[in-house]
């Protein structure tokens, strides 16, 4: 707000309107919220920031050494747990990019319309979500907006809990779209693999290609990288081999919620339970998807597919090791085998909210914290 409207008596005219301005800016810098800014694992983020002159910047013969330059100083900052990283800084032709975003990051209107310092980065990592603040600089004067971004989307191994690698090509799409979620893409894997996972199994992608992302190389880990860290890629594979899957989840669609009680639950006493709640055993896709929107819970829980998981975002002691994750019981080292449905354990359920039922779930969100604005 550049002023405040006061209304005062004045015996001969009754009521009069007087405005008193206060840092009245010759610049005003607005980042638009509308549409909601969509952020999507190895997708494009765009962030339009919009420069608004709201009267004549100083002139040589006003401002002396610090008269108006010709084009805006444009700096986009990345902020994420209390902590700031510069992604570019630009003046007309003039674009300086940090080392972490080169080659994801540009500026595709700016400086043929100096008003205009959108944003685009690519290749989105899950660690990009964060807020993002557009600065603006002209002359003496100088503004900046914020927006909040959540890359939404997670990429998991998914495997039938008798076995490993027993999927075909077909089955293992058939395997991801039962639980909720869909086949991984190239990008979508290599996106997750730079964001940090790693998962020493070969797994289907919607290519038709057999991959695994290792960090850390080692004894039966190495594929086809001679021992550096990356994307493991058997290439195409005949669609009748043998492997497990990598899925890709986005949205949640709705409410999951753990159920439990003094007692626990067998699997079938945990699907009744979420009935009686208006709701329905949860997936694993759904479970994922959760987590990734934040869900933390060091309780075992049943799932559809007979599974028992819980996801953790912020990892302790005796809540599956040192890493967040979406953890798993399985019965053998080898990391097979669900419980058997007669143990006990909560269950994770999954509604659709009577109020969104039908309307659909926003793509993404973007909003700007209240100490931030």
């Amino acid at each position: 707000m550049d002023g405040i409207s006061v209304y005062i008596p004045l015996p001969s005219i009754g009521w009069s309107k007087c405005v008193f301005l206060y840092d009245l800016k010759a610049l005003r810098v607005s980042i638009s919220k509308q549409p909601p800014v969509r952020a999507v694992l190895s997708g494009t983020l765009t962030i339009p920031c919009h420069i608004t002159y709201l009267r004549p910047l100083a002139t040589s013969s006003t401002a002396g050494r610090r008269a108006v330059l010709g084009a805006p100083r444009i700096k986009w900052t990345f902020i994420s747990e209390g902590k700031e990283a510069e992604i570019l800084v630009a003046r007309g032709q003039k674009v300086k990019v940090s080392e972490g975003y080169r080659y994801r990051v540009n500026l595709p209107f700016y400086p043929a319309s100096p008003t205009d310092a959108t944003l685009v980065l690519s290749e989105l990592r899950s660690y990009d979500s964060g807020i993002y603040r557009c600065d603006v600089q002209h002359g003496i004067e100088d503004g900046h907006d914020l927006l909040q971004v959540k890359v939404k989307g997670v990429v998991f191994l998914y495997r039938e809990g008798s076995t490993r690698y027993s999927y075909t090509f077909s089955k293992a799409q058939e395997a991801c779209a039962r639980i909720g979620a869909q086949i991984a893409t190239p990008e979508q894997l290599h996106a997750a693999y730079l964001s940090g996972y790693e998962q020493c199994d070969a797994g289907w992608i919607s290519d038709q290609t057999v991959r695994y992302p290792i960090q850390t190389p080692r004894e039966a880990c190495y594929g086809d990288m001679d021992g550096f860290p990356g994307v493991r890629n058997y290439g195409v594979v005949d669609p009748e081999d043998m492997y497990d899957v990598y899925c890709y989840v986005e949205d949640l669609h709705g409410e999951l919620f753990l159920g439990t009680t003094p007692d626990k639950f067998t699997l079938e006493e945990a699907k009744s339970h979420c009935k009686e709640l208006g709701a329905e055993i949860a997936t694993p896709g759904q479970l994922y998807a959760a987590w990734n929107e934040g869900l933390d819970h060091c309780s075992s829980g049943w799932l559809a597919d007979g599974s028992v998981r819980y996801p953790i975002v912020t990892p302790r002691e005796r809540c599956g090791g040192s890493l967040p994750g979406v953890k798993t019981i399985f019965l053998f080292r080898n990391q097979t085998g669900f419980p058997d449905a007669q143990s006990r354990y909560d269950v994770y359920c999954f509604r659709v909210p009577a109020s969104v039922r039908g309307l659909g779930t926003p793509s993404a969100w973007g909003c700007i914290p209240d100490h931030l604005g």
